[in-house]
Parts: C-alpha cells; sequence; structure tokens
C-alpha cells in the first residue's frame, strides 16, 4: 500500500495549529449539566444502557463507560494520560476537515479541549453559496459590459 493509499486521519496533514483550552468545567455542552451535578453530589440519569433512573455516582463511575483518545492522551493541565474523551466530532468536505475533542483527566479533574479547522474547510452549502455568488457577479460583469458596447 502506497503512500497515498493510506487512509485520512483527522490528526495528520494539519495545516493550522490546535485551539486547546484547559478548564474545571467541560466546553462541550454534552454532559455538561451531569458534571455540574457529579461535582455537587446530586444523583444524575443513569445511563440507559445499563439501568434506569438516577444515582449518585463517582467521577470513575460516571466516566467507565468513555473510552481514551489515544491520539491526544495527555491531561493538558497535569499532563497524565490517565485520561477519558467524552466529546469528539469530525467533518470531512472536500478533503477538507475540522473536529473538535475533550477529555477528563481522571487525576486532576480538569477538562482538556482540542480543536482543529483547516483554514480553507467550507461546507457543502457554503461551496454552493459561493458558486452561485460568483455566477452572479460575472453576470452582472457581463451585462455592464455588453451595455457599454452598445452604440
Amino acid at each position: 500500500m502506497g503512500a497515498s493509499d493510506e487512509t485520512p486521519q483527522y490528526n495528520t496533514n494539519l495545516k493550522a495549529d490546535i485551539v486547546t483550552k484547559i478548564g474545571e468545567d467541560p466546553k462541550a455542552m454534552v454532559h455538561s449539566r451531569e458534571w455540574k451535578k457529579i461535582m455537587k453530589g446530586d444523583p444524575v440519569e443513569i445511563n440507559p444502557s445499563v439501568g434506569h433512573g438516577f444515582k449518585i455516582m463517582t467521577i470513575d463511575e460516571w466516566s467507565s463507560r468513555w473510552k481514551r483518545n489515544d491520539d491526544f492522551p495527555d491531561c493538558l493541565a497535569c499532563g497524565s494520560t490517565n485520561t477519558k474523551e467524552h466529546h469528539f466530532t469530525q467533518t470531512w468536505c472536500r478533503g477538507k476537515k475540522v473536529w473538535e475533542s475533550e477529555l477528563l483527566c481522571l487525576d486532576c479533574h480538569m477538562w482538556s479541549w482540542r480543536s482543529y479547522n483547516d483554514p480553507d474547510f467550507l461546507m457543502p452549502e457554503d461551496y454552493e453559496k459561493q458558486k452561485w455568488e460568483q455566477l452572479v457577479k460575472d453576470q452582472k460583469e457581463k451585462e455592464i459590459k455588453d451595455k457599454s458596447e452598445m452604440p
């Protein structure tokens, strides 16, 4: 398998810096309400795949079903690799990518956020909008030129 046959990965061939943030609370909305409850000792909803109802949980118990991100395993606050990722999204369009990841450190309980956006990334609707705006602009320029050439 040649280099050009390799499957592109979200974390390779980056054309800009990765944006990072360290926080006591998650930046991603998912789990943010539950995190506040966990920290206050309030009950949180049990994962429906393992039961139903509410339960007071430890941080380890609450995050036990999350997986580690082996591409970015280290906590940005303390450097520990005892982390679990609770949020990950990636979008690819025409070979360009945008992604974000957030993980919880099980040692210091801080959240590490990483995100990346190719500088020239556009969603499909943005490509279409650019295309149509250019068509309209070209048509107006043609009409102006045609008018100026009329006797």
